[in-house]
C-alpha cells in the first residue's frame, strides 16, 4: 500500500475519537460519515501539516479535500515544500 495514504490514515485515526477510529474503513470512505465536525476537521489539518511539515495553500482548503483519506493524500502531494510526504509523519 502506498506509503503517504498510510501514514495519512493514521493521523485521521488519532484525530477521531477513539469509538470511531476503528470505524475507518478505507480510504475512500466518507470521513463526514465518522461524524468529523468542524472542529475535528481543524484539528486533522492542524495534525497533517505537523506530521508532514507543510502548510496547505487556502486553495486546497475546501470541503472536497476532507472528503477521504485518498483527497487528503493528494491535496499533501500538491504540496511543494512538503518533506518528503512518501516518508510519512515525522
Amino acid at each position: 500500500m502506498d506509503p503517504t495514504l498510510v501514514s495519512v490514515t493514521d493521523v485521521v485515526r488519532r484525530v477521531l475519537p477513539e469509538d470511531r477510529a476503528g470505524a475507518l474503513s478505507g480510504p475512500d470512505q466518507e470521513l463526514r460519515d465518522l461524524g468529523l465536525g468542524s472542529l475535528e476537521l481543524v484539528s486533522l489539518l492542524v495534525a497533517l501539516e505537523d506530521a508532514f511539515s507543510v502548510r496547505l495553500p487556502a486553495d486546497v482548503l475546501h470541503h472536497a479535500t476532507f472528503r477521504s483519506v485518498r483527497t487528503l493524500t493528494a491535496a499533501l502531494r500538491t504540496t511543494p515544500e512538503a518533506e518528503d510526504p512518501d516518508a510519512g509523519p515525522r
